[in-house]
C-alpha cells in the first residue's frame, strides 16, 4: 500500500486484531456500570442520596471507546464482502488466501479489498482525530 506508511497499516491492523477482545472488555465494563449496584449512592459525609443516573452516565462517558466505536461504525458502513473479509482475516485469524478461497474470489482481489478497507479506516481515524493526518 503505497499511499499509507507501513507503520500506519500496522496500527490499523493491530486495532482490528484486538477489536473483539476490546469490545468484550468494553461491554463488560458497560454492563458492570449499568448493573453493578442496585442500591442508591449514599454520601458518607452528608448522608444525601446521590444521583445514580448521573453517576452512571459520567462513568460511561469516561470509558475509552475511540477505536472500538470507529471500527464498529466502519463495519456497519462497509459492504458485506468487506465485513466477511475483516471477520475472517482479523477476527478469526485466517490467512487471506483461505478467506479469499472461501469467498470465491481471487487472492489478489482479497488483497485489494483489504487495502481499500484499511484506507477507509485510516480516513475515518483521521477524521475522528484518533490518528494524525497522512503526509503525502
Amino acid at each position: 500500500m503505497a499511499l499509507i506508511s507501513r507503520q500506519i497499516v500496522r496500527r490499523i491492523e493491530t486495532e482490528l486484531y484486538s477489536y473483539p477482545q476490546k469490545m468484550k472488555t468494553l461491554n463488560e465494563q458497560r454492563d458492570d456500570i449499568m448493573n453493578g449496584s442496585h442500591y442508591p449512592d449514599v454520601s458518607v459525609s452528608g448522608g444525601e442520596i446521590g444521583n445514580t443516573t448521573q453517576s452512571k452516565g459520567m462513568r460511561l462517558a469516561q470509558l475509552e471507546t475511540g477505536w472500538p466505536d470507529l471500527i464498529e461504525d466502519a463495519l456497519r458502513r462497509m459492504p458485506g464482502e468487506y465485513r466477511t473479509l475483516v471477520n475472517g482475516v482479523y477476527f478469526q485469524h485466517k490467512p487471506i488466501s483461505r478467506v479469499s478461497e472461501e469467498m470465491h474470489i481471487s487472492q489478489s482481489l482479497g488483497y485489494v479489498w483489504k487495502d481499500n478497507m484499511i484506507f477507509y479506516l485510516v480516513l475515518m481515524a483521521t477524521q475522528k482525530r484518533l490518528m494524525e493526518p497522512i503526509d503525502l
